[in-house]
């Protein structure tokens, strides 16, 4: 299992430039990434795509790349003299007009994006470095990711094991619900009777209502299936090779669920407080799913 939220880093050179990559991760309901980097890796975007969604499933990605060239490299430099020379004629035309002598230093024109332009560098000499860097921030993500995940996954074994014990503490009062209403009812019918011993019909008839009312409470299905649910939770933070925060969501559905259930039916016994507590825990796993991948 794996947390959304990660960091990675990764350098590669070659004998022309020296490339870093920056992945940060997020949470997100599908794989949605955003790029940060210069024109000349355009080429190379369905590439890039392609590699980061073998590491990555879920999140929100920013990938950021910055590349420093070797010095060995010289990046050709193009001039649109005609643009030059019409400004330059121009500025003269402004200076006659004025009476006052406007100089035109190389400084000047060359702060004139028009005039002097960098040619682009072929992209490929970027490809091997590139694609190095950005697998390994990618590797560095995933451990990155991994580390948060188990982080994750101690809190929720522990919240898990608080539901435990609180359905346990929910069982052992049922267990004694039946003794319970007998309890109730004979003591009602004995008021009625002024205090009088039931007779034997009497004692049988209470049984059997009493039977009826604990089927009416029974709450084995749901204790069965919310246990069910506990465990295949515990096997999904075990999974490494696929994305199970969509499934741990909808187990924490499942599990509010029969506990809603549960608690509706139990009317003869308190267990407000437990129910009450159950529900919190899982509330808190649900909210700390969110982060998982």
């Amino acid at each position: 299992m794996k947390s959304m939220t990660g960091y990675g880093k990764g350098i590669s050179e070659n004998s022309f430039a020296r490339i870093t990559a920056e992945v940060r991760s997020l949470n997100s309901k599908a794989l949605r990434v955003r790029f940060s980097m210069g024109k000349v890796f355009n080429p190379f975007l369905n590439d890039l795509n392609s590699l980061i969604s073998k590491y990555v499933k879920r999140g929100d990605l920013e990938l950021s790349i910055h590349y420093v060239l070797s010095p060995n490299v010289e990046v050709p430099i193009s001039v649109n003299y005609s643009e030059a020379v019409n400004l330059v004629r121009e500025i003269k035309k402004i200076s006659s007009l004025s009476g006052e002598e406007i100089s035109v230093s190389l400084r000047d024109l060359s702060l004139i994006s028009d005039i002097f332009q960098r040619e682009e560098l072929d992209s490929e000499i970027f490809r091997e470095p590139l694609f190095e860097a950005v697998e390994e921030a990618l590797l560095s993500l995933d451990e990155s990711r991994k580390r948060e995940g188990e982080k994750l996954k101690s809190y929720f074994l522990e919240k898990l094991k608080v539901i435990e014990d609180e359905v346990r503490g929910i069982e052992e009062m049922v267990s004694q619900l039946e003794e319970l209403l007998f309890k109730k009812l004979k003591e009602r019918v004995r008021k009625l009777l002024s205090g009088e011993e039931l007779p034997e019909e009497f004692e049988r008839r209470i049984e059997l209502e009493v039977a009826l009312l604990a089927e009416k409470q029974d709450i084995s299905e749901e204790v069965s299936r919310l246990k069910v649910h506990i465990d295949r939770f515990r096997e999904l933070l075990n999974l490494e090779s696929e994305p199970v925060g969509k499934t741990l969501d909808f187990l924490c559905q499942e599990m509010h669920r029969e506990i809603n259930t549960l608690g509706s039916k139990l009317k003869e016994i308190d267990v407000t407080e437990p129910v009450l507590k159950i529900k919190t825990e899982i509330a808190r796993i649900k909210e700390q799913v969110q982060n998982v991948e």
